[in-house]
């Protein structure tokens, strides 16, 4: 085994967010009345949720802000009449109910199963990302799971790692995949461990910071970890 450990990201890695997260937003704007036009306010609250989170990795806002901000911002420019601390609530809850997972998560996490140890290493919401994963056909495949609003740093700060290796020991051995290069990989470069940027969309990697393999399937992960 060339890894011990293994740390996933969860969305956009194993998780299909954004099949979740459109789903949460339809469901929870009918919910408040609104059924037009949610094509086009989705892609705005798109723009406004991705600067806020970026805001959230830099340690600008925090996870209970972000709840709320959002909302308030995208309500504003909008001009939608609704109350972000009534509303916020009911779409996180809509939204801990999406377990849609990408082409291939099963399968390679039913490959790893006992042949290292699982931990997720997720920049999410805990009332979110706890029910997501309960639920999910993943759920018995891991023995760790790591939230960032729960250990109180989010990724790439070194904190978030240092929670994780205080539990676990097996720096020298470990590895993280993800699809965000400014979070799990700039995250992991920094901390010291291995790195594998998940890129399904074959994007051209212009910031700088360079994973140490790259896949564009999850399978390919079976060369990289076994």
């Amino acid at each position: 085994m060339k890894y011990k450990l293994v740390l996933f990201d969860v969305d956009g890695t194993l998780f299909d967010f954004e099949t979740a997260e459109r789903e949460a937003f339809e469901k929870t704007f009918n919910q408040f009345g609104i059924e037009n036009d949610l094509q086009r306010l989705h892609k705005e609250y798109e723009i406004i949720n991705s600067a806020i989170w970026r805001d959230f990795e830099l340690k600008r806002i925090t996870s209970e802000e972000l709840r709320i901000e959002r909302f308030r911002r995208f309500f504003a420019k909008e001009n939608i009449q609704l109350d972000p601390l009534i509303f916020s609530p009911v779409y996180l809850k809509r939204l801990s109910e999406g377990t849609h997972l990408l082409p291939g998560a099963k399968e390679i996490i039913s490959f790893l199963n006992g042949k290292c140890e699982l931990a997720l290493a997720t920049n999410g919401l805990a009332d979110v990302q706890n029910p997501r994963f309960a639920g999910s056909e993943l759920a018995k495949y891991f023995q760790h799971i790591f939230i960032s609003e729960e250990i109180g740093h989010p990724k790439p700060n070194p904190e978030f790692f240092q929670h994780i290796f205080q539990k676990l020991s097996y720096k020298e051995s470990a590895i993280i995949i993800g699809d965000s290069l400014s979070s799990d990989i700039k995250g992991g470069n920094d901390f010291g461990i291995d790195t594998c940027w998940f890129n399904p969309n074959k994007y051209n990697n212009d910031t700088g910071i360079v994973p140490k393999f790259e896949i564009n399937d999850l399978s390919e992960l079976k060369e990289i970890i076994i």
